[in-house]
C-alpha cells in the first residue's frame, strides 16, 4: 500500500508540473497557436489554460493506463475509477487507493476469523 501512496503521489506531482511546463514551452515555440482571425478582421485568443487543461488530459490517459494495469494485479474490477481519472487524475488515484486499504482490511479481517 505504501509503494501505491509513494508511486502515485510522485507520478501526480509529475504530470501536474509537466503538462504546465509543455504548455508554456508550445506557447513560447508558436505564440500564434491559440490565435485565429476573425472574418471582420478581428483577433481571437484563447488563454494558455486551455492548452495546459488538453495536455492535463492526456496525462490523465496515462494514469488510467496505469491504474487498469495496477487494478488487474490487485484483482479490482471498479470502472468507475477509471472514468473519475479521466477527469481527475487526483479523484481517481484516491479512489483506488481508498479501495486497494478496503480490500486489504477485508482480506486481514476474514483471515483473522478463520
Amino acid at each position: 500500500m505504501i509503494d501505491f501512496i509513494k508511486k502515485y503521489s510522485l507520478l501526480l506531482i509529475i504530470g501536474l508540473v509537466l503538462s504546465r511546463i509543455l504548455a508554456g514551452l508550445i506557447l513560447i515555440a508558436f505564440p500564434d497557436v491559440l490565435t485565429t482571425e476573425l472574418p471582420d478582421g478581428g483577433i481571437s485568443t484563447l488563454s494558455g489554460g486551455f492548452l495546459s487543461n488538453g495536455i492535463e488530459y492526456l496525462v490523465n490517459i496515462g494514469f488510467i493506463i496505469l491504474l487498469a494495469k495496477d487494478m488487474r494485479t490487485e484483482k479490482i474490477n471498479s470502472p468507475l475509477i477509471l472514468l473519475m481519472t479521466f477527469f481527475s487524475a487526483f479523484v481517481g488515484v484516491v479512489l483506488f487507493l481508498l479501495t486497494v486499504a478496503s480490500t486489504k482490511v477485508c482480506q486481514t479481517k476474514i483471515e483473522l476469523n478463520e
